[in-house]
């Protein structure tokens, strides 16, 4: 990874219009980006497409970044709102049913623990294979820290179903693990 000194040198000669410092940062954030794609996304196709609009609206919004903070958590931030707004735009209306009212279990802390502890690829294989609204929301809650409330505002959807697909995907990948 690069120095700080060095992404902050990219970052300005980057708005200032230099293509080869362009290319070098997104070679340099490739693997942390796309990484944030394959947490949202189907499959490597579609996880290739979030990350195409997830480096243009880096680029587009580069002139943002205020150094104060880490240049890789700003850029994650990024990619994962384009992941999202990607996401949103194939929702189905069939996954927007309103949970509220719906009783959910308790969430089960081990399914997280369990995750934590195996391998990056093996979490990541399990995660896909989660339907695809509860794979969402179960990235945003668990991997980007937003609240119910954030992610029923930025899906539409209520906290209620937000909660409800959390406690879907922990489930789901409980018995998976527990399978394995």
């Amino acid at each position: 990874m690069e120095r700080v000194d060095d992404v902050m040198r990219m970052v300005e000669e980057c708005l200032n219009g230099n293509a080869r410092s362009q290319r070098r940062l997104f070679k340099s954030f490739y693997g942390c980006a796309m990484g944030v794609c394959m947490r949202y996304a189907g499959n490597a196709e579609e996880a290739e497409d979030m990350l195409n609009e997830g480096f243009v609206k880096v680029f587009a919004n580069l002139g943002k970044y205020r150094s104060t903070g880490s240049f890789k958590a700003w850029l994650k931030k990024v990619v994962a709102n384009a992941a999202l707004d990607y996401r949103r735009r194939f929702i189905k209306d069939v996954d927007l049913v309103n949970f509220d009212d719906m009783a959910y279990d308790i969430p089960d802390e081990s399914v997280t623990s369990a995750l934590s502890n195996m391998s990056a690829k093996e979490t990541l294989e399990l995660v896909q294979t989660l339907p695809e609204t509860s794979r969402v929301v179960f990235n945003m809650f668990v991997f980007e820290g937003f609240t119910h409330a954030e992610i029923a505002d930025r899906l539409g959807i209520t906290e209620g179903t937000s909660a409800w697909h959390v406690n879907n995907a922990r489930n789901r990948l409980k018995k998976m693990i527990m399978d394995k």
